[in-house]
């Protein structure tokens, strides 16, 4: 069952915007356990891992501190460096890997698309790298491959075989929601109420190892009939309690 965002939810994210136009970082967000006196926000940014957005072709690292999270990303939308700056990709992926035990209660993103669309966006953690997607379906991924098995006589032959992706599929999902992109505008959007398996509170329960993997469904090879859409994104807000 697709879980839509509430109307709770959706003042939150006003109230977010309008921070973003009225008031500097360290007086605006409410980031729960990460708040820090003076503009201090060290032990969130050590609180994550490098970023990475996998889109089909590559991916690209960033940090929290220099390109997601700091007075001017968030005061301009914008990036001080531009060799700080997010790249503008078909991303499949958003990676955030966390270095602490949390609890989060609401995980935001901003993003710019290079066209109108509407992103479907569903969540999903994984306590340690052995348990991380290690081959994912791109748009251009191939459905079948070639391998070499042995006929009855003992004979290598060749044989086509249907790929097994590791991508994990939508029903277990901790968090899923849609975001509405437009052409050379900022959008926005937030995941909470987590359903993470043993945990009945709505927050997502992090691990030092742990990652969250957002996918966006039109840039995924498991959605090949969904048109692709390029963007960047910005602005990780998330809180912890």
């Amino acid at each position: 069952m697709k879980r839509l965002i509430g109307n709770k939810i959706t003042r939150r994210l006003i109230a977010i915007l309008i921070c973003l136009s009225l008031a500097p970082l360290s007086a605006c967000f409410d980031l729960g356990e990460f708040e820090g006196g003076n503009g201090d926000y060290k032990d969130y940014d050590e609180s994550f891992g490098v970023v990475t957005g996998l889109f089909d072709g590559g991916s690209h690292d960033y940090d929290v501190d220099d390109s997601l999270f700091n007075d001017y990303v968030v005061e301009n939308m914008d990036w001080e460096d531009e060799d700080d700056a997010v790249k503008s990709e078909e991303y499949a992926y958003i990676v955030i890997p966390f270095e602490k035990q949390l609890k989060v209660e609401s995980l935001a993103l901003f993003v710019w698309g290079e066209s109108v669309a509407t992103l479907s966006v569903n969540a999903f953690y994984f306590e340690s790298e052995a348990e991380f997607p290690k081959k994912i379906k791109y748009k251009t991924s191939p459905e079948t491959e070639i391998v070499v098995v042995k006929d009855v006589n003992g004979n290598d032959v060749e044989q086509e075989v249907e790929i097994e992706y590791d991508d994990p599929p939508e029903e277990v999902s901790v968090a899923e929601t849609t975001c509405d992109v437009y052409n050379d505008e900022w959008s926005s959007f937030l995941l909470s109420d987590f359903m993470q398996e043993g945990y009945l509170d709505g927050l997502l329960h992090t691990g030092e190892d742990g990652a969250l993997y957002i996918r966006f469904d039109v840039n995924s090879g498991l959605y090949k009939d969904k048109s692709a859409c390029s963007f960047r994104f910005i602005c990780l807000l998330v809180r912890a309690v």
